[in-house]
């Protein structure tokens, strides 16, 4: 079994329990049940990472010259490990409300609301492929990421070169834009190759 190193898992757990928050609120806000669950397809990813840092501080810990101090140090870079973690059971708890398909109430859209929305976009299996880097994509568009399988792309997009069919893209931004960026987006995918 490959061990990573704690650096690197610790910057993908920081990253998705950035977003897992933004999307958990946003699956409430737009009552969105794709987003609820890819919220928990996120919290999926922080278990696994949560237990692959465990191991890494485990293995980093077993050198026979590990004081005292470096042990504390190892115990709070798991303490960060465990808070993710703990972001995202509570992000699960915020996404049971659009699973149960309950409805939204009304004010937890006027404390909670926002000017910019999520939009998750599936690439057709049958989908033409397209090149971010031909994509004219606004300003106020953000592309937080791209899921292939449970791989997770984070930024920046245009380092990735084309769209895959299967993949899965996380973008916000103004609601207003979002709509026409993905119509936009689906009518290139779905054009005749």
């Amino acid at each position: 079994m490959n061990i990573r190193n704690a650096k690197e898992i610790l910057e993908e757990l920081r990253r998705i329990s950035q977003i897992i928050v933004d999307l958990g609120y946003s699956a409430i806000l737009q009552n969105d049940k794709d987003l609820a669950i890819e919220a928990n397809r996120l919290k999926r990813k922080i278990n696994d990472l949560s237990y692959e840092i465990r191991l890494s501080i485990i293995y980093a810990s077993k050198g026979a010259w590990t004081t005292r101090e470096e042990i504390e140090q190892l115990a709070s870079v798991l303490q960060v490990g465990v808070a993710a973690k703990e972001i995202s059971d509570g992000v699960e708890d915020l996404i049971a409300i659009v699973i149960r398909g309950k409805g939204v109430h009304p004010i937890l859209r006027s404390v909670f609301g926002r000017e910019y929305k999520m939009q998750l976009i599936q690439i057709p299996e049958d989908a033409k492929k397209i090149s971010f880097r031909t994509l004219d994509i606004p300003e106020d568009i953000t592309i937080d990421y791209i899921r292939r399988g449970d791989e997770i792309e984070f930024g920046p997009i245009e380092a990735i070169s084309e769209m895959a069919a299967g993949d899965t893209i996380l973008l916000s931004g103004p609601p207003e834009k979002v709509e026409i960026f993905t119509g936009e987006m689906y009518k290139l995918l779905n054009e005749k190759r």
